[in-house]
């Protein structure tokens, strides 16, 4: 067998077949134009059988997206039109799916390592081949070191009930160590829940009966971009915008008032609100304080003793500015405020959502129509029978568990640690629907440790990443296209199908195809192992949940999409009971004391649990998303690849000071590293910040190689939850 190249790779059988039939499938400017305008090239690619699937990318739209297929081929996308929250347009990224399915860099065949970890030297293997080594290395693994010692690492790469969820049958029948899936929202599933209870909120199809919306630390055009459609709608019908952001959105550009606040100091915004509500008792819901909350009598001294000046101070907002926000917000009748990710990934961010919470409450804003959080709505997802669809039954004893974003500690060789506790050290790595090198923070520390010789890494996914470089073993994974899924939504109130579009390409298996006869080849004989995708999807949806009843794969198969009847998220005024310990809207929290912070509202700042060689650095960094990709996805799309991912935004006033022009070359550095990027002058960052996109690829960076956003971000966890704390890093900046 020759040796295979990171570049030549794909050069073996199969591969050229798929390569060269990929004319005509890129999007690009339509031409040969007939005399009506008609474009019939593109005319013929919207004909044949049509298929429904769901757009499985991390994003809170959750598409449902209709898909042409001729003779085999996936030839045309476009949106749902029948279904609102979509309708026939997908976002840019949506409408690259038939490029990204046939992607020239896709992996089409089995690979085994042939030169030191990172050195892109493979050997094309037959799948019984790669059976044989995986097998056998599984085995010596557990028979040596004990199931523990193989660690899963996945998180959103195919979103499918399946996709997601279904490997975790073969790990949970192994033995495995568990990974906790935290490494995004939460820090504020514990802030919200600490006041009421949940993260699911109102049903976002209420946003146009609003007469206020509120965009708190979201970005709408990056993961929600169909969701802007209800807020035109709201401000149509005379409804108010304010947006709270340290990052200039495109929400933050239309609103009526925005708030730029330094990072990490929403706690104290909300503190300022409050105290502007204060001073105008009639805005405050007294009966909603005496009927539904515990602990209101502990607000009122809490907001009093924080003086304005320091709310000025902390926050670099003016208070005229807050008191305009608080204006518009205490008189609206009807408001719902949009809560980001971004914001509670920082070292405070459960206590910063909780203070939002709080101030939310006051307002009596719960359990009214057009009222409420939006953070995370994901009883869509976890109404659905998990335990049957993740097997977790299939669990013997008490595995330990990983916090997916401790790798640069939990894979140490000696004296490995997740959450600050001691773990057995991981021997095997398997990872599928991930990218750890460059999702993980401090990731060269990560790249350290993928390099030891005593961890065997195997990586299932469709395109060469850069997590894929270290592997020992390299499998081809399928798109989420070419099989049978279903998904829960986790921001409308949708169920919906996910129909298998084309054959898998290659020698590639879908996900649950290569885990379920991992685990028939490891000798499991349970029938988890036999069942089908569409046997799962049977088991996903026969659950006891009230709105799933009904809802079969037939029903599905037929109508497409179902809106779930969820009720109201947080029943207090009804006479029903929130999730909290108390059952009602909790404004002091036993929880956050225990947790060692203020029960009311902790307004201390992310500086001050920084190290003090980091805390002396002049910028803060934000490494949020853009709306060209999602999270480390669609970086190998050479349509997507147009919009740079590698910049770094700087304000005008820095870059004055900096000799930084639009355009050049910078690099930024801190005690964990260095990463460069080109720079971008704007003023959607304030002065003393630094923006950078998150989830970028090493590999692709043309500013220095080698190099991402992660090789600078801190893994030092959220006050809660165990989260990622992406944004409470700092930098210094300098012209490269």
């Amino acid at each position: 067998m020759p040796n295979i190249s990171r570049r030549n790779f794909l050069q073996g059988v199969g591969a050229s077949a798929v390569v060269g039939s990929l004319s005509g499938l890129i999007p690009g400017t339509a031409q040969a134009m007939n005399s009506v305008g008609a474009n019939p090239v593109l005319l013929n690619k919207r004909a044949g059988t049509l298929k429904y699937h769901s757009c499985l990318r991390n994003c809170a739209d959750r598409c449902l997206m209709k898909f042409r297929v001729q003779d085999g081929r996936m030839t045309y996308v476009s949106g749902a039109e029948e279904q609102f929250k979509t309708g026939t347009c997908p976002c840019v990224k949506g409408l690259t799916y038939v490029e990204y399915t046939y992607a020239p860099d896709r992996i089409l065949h089995p690979m085994e390592r042939i030169g030191p970890k990172g050195s892109h030297k493979w050997r094309r293997i037959t799948w019984e081949e790669a059976w044989a080594k995986l097998i056998k290395k599984t085995h010596e693994v557990v028979d040596t070191y004990g199931p523990e010692a193989v660690l899963p690492y996945s998180y959103s790469g195919n979103y499918g009930a399946i996709g997601m969820r279904g490997a975790d049958r073969f790990f949970n029948r192994l033995g495995a160590s568990i990974l906790d899936r935290v490494v995004c929202t939460e820090a504020g599933v514990w802030g919200y829940g600490s006041v009421q209870g949940t993260t699911d909120g109102p049903d976002p199809e209420e946003i146009p009966t609003c007469d206020c919306y509120i965009s708190w630390g979201f970005n709408e055009t990056v993961s929600n971009v169909h969701g802007i459609k209800y807020i035109n709608m709201c401000r149509d019908n005379g409804g108010k915008v304010l947006a709270v952001n340290p990052n200039r959105t495109p929400i933050c550009s239309q609103a009526d008032v925005w708030l730029q606040p330094y990072p990490g100091t929403d706690a104290w915004i909300a503190v300022g609100v409050m105290k502007y509500l204060f001073a105008h008792d009639e805005m405050i819901d007294h009966d909603f304080l005496k009927n539904c909350c515990i602990g209101s009598e502990a607000v009122f001294p809490k907001v009093d003793s924080v003086k304005w000046e320091d709310i000025e101070r902390v926050t670099g907002v003016k208070r005229a500015e807050i008191e305009k926000f608080a204006e518009i917000y205490g008189k609206s009748k009807r408001c719902i405020i949009r809560g980001g990710y971004g914001m509670q990934r920082n070292y405070n961010g459960a206590r910063m959502t909780r203070a939002i919470g709080i101030m939310h409450a006051l307002r009596g804003m719960f359990d009214k129509p057009g009222c409420g959080i939006i953070y995370d709505n994901v009883r869509p997802i976890t109404g659905m029978n998990l335990n049957i669809g993740r097997g977790n039954y299939l669990v013997k004893g008490k595995p330990q568990h990983v916090n997916m974003t401790d790798l640069d500690h939990a894979l140490l060789a000696k004296n490995p640690t997740t959450e600050g506790r001691p773990i057995k050290p991981i021997h095997m790595l398997v990872f599928y629907n991930g990218n750890p090198v460059a999702v993980s923070p401090n990731v060269n520390k990560v790249i350290e440790n993928l390099k030891r010789d005593d961890l065997f890494v195997v990586g299932f996914d469709m395109i060469m990443t850069d997590s894929m470089e270290y592997c020992d073993l390299v499998l081809p994974a399928s798109t989420q296209f070419e099989t049978d899924d279903v998904i829960g939504d986790y921001h409308c109130w949708y169920v919906q199908i996910c129909e298998k579009v084309i054959e898998p390409l290659g020698e590639s298996k879908p996900n649950w195809d290569f885990f379920s006869e991992y685990g028939r080849r490891m000798g499991f004989t349970e029938q988890a192992f036999r069942d089908t995708p569409l046997d799962m999807i049977r088991q996903f949806l026969d659950a006891d949940t009230p709105y799933y009843k009904g809802i079969t794969l037939e029903r599905l198969q037929k109508e497409k999409f179902i809106h779930l009847d969820l009720g109201s998220s947080v029943p207090v005024r009804s006479g029903g009971k929130c999730g909290t310990p108390s059952g009602k809207i909790e404004l002091y929290s036993e929880i956050m004391k225990k947790a060692g912070f203020d029960p009311v509202i902790d307004l201390r700042t992310c500086e001050e649990e920084m190290p003090e060689v980091e805390r002396k650095l002049p910028f803060r960094m934000l490494s949020p998303g853009i709306p060209q990709r999602v999270n480390s996805s669609f970086y190998n799309v050479k349509y997507i690849r147009a919009f740079n991912a590698y910049e770094c935004e700087i304000n005008p006033v820095d870059a004055k000071k900096l000799g930084i022009k639009m355009g050049d070359r910078v690099r930024l550095t801190n005690q964990r590293g260095e990463a460069f990027f080109v720079a971008r002058v704007t003023t959607r960052v304030a002065p003393g910040v630094v923006r950078t996109a998150k989830c970028n690829w090493r590999s692709t960076n043309p500013y220095g190689r080698g190099t991402n956003t992660n090789t600078l971000t801190t893994s030092k966890l959220t006050d809660m939850g165990g989260c990622s704390a992406y944004h409470s890093t700092r930098v210094n900046v300098q012209k490269a």
